[in-house]
Formats: structure tokens, C-alpha cells, sequence
């Protein structure tokens, strides 16, 4: 998941590809609305995905 700030500050409306900004913040996982709103400056923050757990081995015996 990302989080795209808008370069107007407080911003409420329409964003990039369809993505409503809230005081200048949306949300959004579409990498392809992610580059265009990096490359038109917006400021891009990502939330890092936990890895799935780990299921311990299982020991010959």
C-alpha cells in the first residue's frame, strides 16, 4: 500500500488515476498510478509488507 501526498497541501478531490485525496492524502496499490503521481510530484510514501511467516522445517529423524 501507498500513500500519495498531493503537492497542494490540504487538498480534497480527485487525484491521480481515480485515487480521492482527503487533506491532501490518498491510498492506493496500483503501481502504475504510483510512477505517474511520483513523476508528476507528488510525494509517494510506502508501507512495507510484512513476509509471510515462516513455517519451521521439519527435522529428519
Amino acid at each position: 500500500m501507498a500513500t500519495i501526498h498531493s503537492p497542494v497541501p490540504g487538498y480534497t478531490g480527485p487525484g491521480p488515476g481515480g485515487v480521492r485525496l482527503v487533506d491532501g492524502r490518498g491510498e492506493t496499490d496500483d503501481p502504475r498510478v504510483i510512477a505517474y503521481a511520483r513523476r508528476h510530484g507528488y510525494r509517494i510514501e510506502t508501507t512495507p509488507v510484512p513476509a509471510p511467516p515462516r513455517r519451521p522445517r521439519q527435522r529428519k529423524e
